[in-house]
């Protein structure tokens, strides 16, 4: 989580390369998707998780992965809804592998990309500018009105260890 995203560039484009992956979805969701941040945030709700509520069902016959789907993951939901936004949040915005990754391809371009098209070599368009950035906003308020009765739970028993 200490090596910032702009060392993990080149490595990661010359792996998206010999993959095939240049100018295609699969090299602009899946190098990031799974992070540092969601390892550390879900070990922690999962640490803080009482042990005898899985031995309980362990006690009443269930297998792991009904111990997992009908105990663990629905208590999980606040982690889960906590990590959903931030990663949506944060690559949503994201500006620089989308320009490395997708090499001028718009069909593939994100929001911040778009934005960028506004600035041209003689000035910005401003009234244009504004008007995305604020259309730019809608789905990531979506996704927090959505979210947030879980948010706030999430946010609450995060880190609250039991151990």
């Amino acid at each position: 989580m200490m090596i910032p995203q702009e060392v993990l560039v080149i490595p990661m484009f010359l792996l998206m390369q010999k993959l095939g992956w240049i100018n295609t979805w699969q090299a602009l969701i899946l190098p990031w998707a799974f992070g540092a941040f969601g390892t550390f945030l879900l070990r922690q709700f999962f640490v803080g998780l009482p042990y005898e509520l899985v031995e309980a069902s362990r006690m009443d016959g269930a297998s792991s992965w009904r111990t997992f789907t009908r105990i663990v993951l629905p208590l999980a939901k606040p982690s889960l809804a906590v990590l959903a936004v931030w990663t949506f949040i944060t690559y949503w915005n994201s500006f620089l592998w989308p320009l490395i990754v997708v090499n001028n391809t718009q069909e593939l371009g994100n929001v911040p990309l778009g934005l960028d098209t506004f600035f041209g070599e003689h000035g910005a368009q401003w009234n244009l500018v504004l008007a995305a950035s604020v259309i730019s906003i809608a789905p990531t308020l979506l996704v927090v009105i959505l979210l947030q009765k879980h948010l706030v739970k999430g946010i609450a028993t995060i880190g609250l260890a039991g151990r």
